[in-house]
Order: structure tokens, then C-alpha cells, then sequence
């Protein structure tokens, strides 16, 4: 379901949020604009555009299996797969990641758990993190390990 928030204070005008309810499952590959807020469950890969200005919320009851591109990416619950963040990851002290995290930001809260490599991508030249990139993102939507560490 995608809402539509008139936000005055901070000039941002419209946004569009969507919202995936508790007791959804969902199976498929999910593209959205705006922020997502998960609090259900999602298998398959889930992605935004690139500087759009996106962001994924992935609530304390949610669990995804499948890779995410957002430009930021907030974690309370559980994830198992590659991120791309441009922006940022968060994961807070309920938050669970299993996968690798290419960032420009990271910020782990005491409590959280964290099984993977993490790659700033702001430290890459251009070539180099399109590579790596492309590694981690297969066409084939699986969670591929990279084995990259910066």
C-alpha cells in the first residue's frame, strides 16, 4: 500500500511510503520510491534508484531473504543478503545481517550482529566499484559473496 505524506517542515513536499504489514509474506522482487517501512516478511530482492533519496526501514518483526538497494538501508530486524547503501546502513541492537554491505556510511549499535564484509564505497575509484559491485549483484538475484574486503 503507498501513501503520500505532505511533509511542510522540512521542504520535502510529497514522499511516497509504502508499508508492508506484520503478518505479510511476501515472495517476489519489490521496487519502490520514497521510504519502505517492512515490518513483515519478504524473499526476494528489493531496490530503489540510486539517489533518489530512498530509504529502507526494516522493522524489529521483519525478516528479508534477498538482496537491497536503497540509497539507506535501517535494520531492527533480520537480513540475509547483500546491501548497497550509498547513502548508509544502520543496524540497531535487535538488528540481525547476514551479507556483505557496500556503503558509504555504516553505524552498528552495541548489541547487533553483523556476519559478512562491509566495503566503503566512497574509497573505490569509479571502475573498481562498479566491479565490485556487479559481484555482489549478480543478474541471478542470489546473495553472492563477494569475499571482498577493503
Amino acid at each position: 500500500m503507498i501513501f503520500k505524506r505532505n511533509n511542510e517542515n522540512n521542504g520535502a513536499g510529497d514522499r511516497e511510503i509504502g508499508m508492508l504489514g506484520v503478518d505479510t509474506h511476501f515472495k517476489g522482487n519489490i521496487r519502490f520510491k520514497g521510504t519502505l517501512r517492512l515490518d513483515g516478511e519478504v524473499d526476494g530482492t528489493i531496490t530503489s534508484e540510486e539517489g533518489s533519496g530512498s530509504m529502507l526501514i526494516v522493522n524489529q518483526e521483519a525478516v528479508v531473504t534477498g538482496n537491497i538497494t536503497a540509497d539507506a538501508v535501517l535494520i531492527s530486524g533480520k537480513v540475509q543478503g547483500n546491501i548497497k547503501a550509498v547513502s548508509r546502513v544502520e543496524i540497531y541492537p535487535s538488528g540481525r545481517l547476514k551479507g556483505d554491505v557496500f556503503t558509504g556510511d555504516i553505524m552498528i549499535e552495541g548489541g547487533a550482529e553483523f556476519e559478512g564484509s562491509c566495503c566503503m564505497l566512497n574509497s573505490l575509484a569509479p571502475a573498481q566499484r562498479e566491479k565490485v559491485l556487479e559481484t555482489a549483484f549478480s543478474k541471478s538475484g542470489q546473495g553472492a559473496r563477494t569475499g571482498h574486503s577493503p
